[in-house]
């Protein structure tokens, strides 16, 4: 799967998913440029990169700011000239219940969930030849139900309708747009997480760990190198055919 003169644009590519598909790309050959909030993680992730002979840049950016994610694409555009695929990888979790839920709580979730896709989406199209791929991070919450998470659900699930709808929208102009849906995944975002789940409840950490492994059906969580493997083979050549669709990479969680 060589991407070989492809430009890849992640978001929230310092870390977990975007981190491990950053590198998966970049040995693949493809220009991988890193978007993220926190500039120290993400030059540690380009010198990994550019350490295994690979081309990356770093751009800090807030994607949930339009100024922000303007001039992000335009930075793109002027040092690589396009942009072959986007991966709409940022996202925030929070776990709290619907009573104590405040408005800022709600628009932090859909500012960057949301919001955060729609401005990448719009801002980088147009500099989008024919042949390329749009792949949109959601989660299996975006399909089942999770206490406490009503909000983080909602938006995972406008991820993946917004998937299907720019799918038909973007086919004319020869882009693919896909989706995909992991479950738990060993990242700093799912650590931080069960740190939390565990406090309020008065358990370990490992304790929260082992049930959410039991909880799939291969009885164990994904590395994020198994989420970026995905993403590679939608991207490439041999996902051709494949649009509007929403893959679920879950270890069998939701498959009851």
């Amino acid at each position: 799967m060589s991407f070989r003169e492809k430009v890849v644009l992640i978001t929230g590519g310092t870390s977990g998913i975007g981190r491990a598909t950053a590198i998966a790309f970049a040995k693949e050959d493809a220009r991988v440029v890193i978007v993220g909030r926190n500039e120290e993680r993400g030059k540690q992730v380009v010198n990994l990169i550019r350490e295994l002979g690979g081309d990356a840049i770093f751009i800090k950016a807030d994607v949930s700011s339009e100024k922000d994610v303007s001039k992000m694409i335009k930075t793109v555009v002027k040092k690589y000239g396009k942009i072959d695929i986007l991966v709409n990888n940022a996202g925030v979790i929070l776990v709290k219940p619907i009573i104590e839920m405040t408005e800022k709580d709600f628009y932090y979730l859909v500012d960057v969930n949301i919001k955060g896709v729609f401005l990448c989406i719009k801002h980088a199209v147009p500099y989008m030849p024919r042949g390329s791929v749009i792949i949109n991070v959601a989660s299996i919450l975006g399909h089942v139900g999770a206490k406490n998470c009503s909000i983080y659900c909602a938006t995972k699930g406008a991820v993946i309708a917004m998937t299907k709808a720019l799918a038909w929208e973007l086919a004319s102009k020869g882009i693919r747009v896909v989706s995909v849906s992991p479950g738990s995944v060993e990242t700093p975002m799912l650590l931080q997480e069960m740190k939390l789940e565990a406090m309020k409840e008065g358990v370990s950490v490992d304790e929260i760990k082992r049930r959410k492994e039991k909880l799939t059906a291969l009885g164990r969580i994904a590395k994020p190198e198994e989420i970026a493997s995905v993403i590679l083979f939608l991207a490439s050549k041999k996902g051709s055919f494949i649009t509007g669709a929403d893959l679920i990479v879950d270890g069998g969680r939701t498959a009851v």
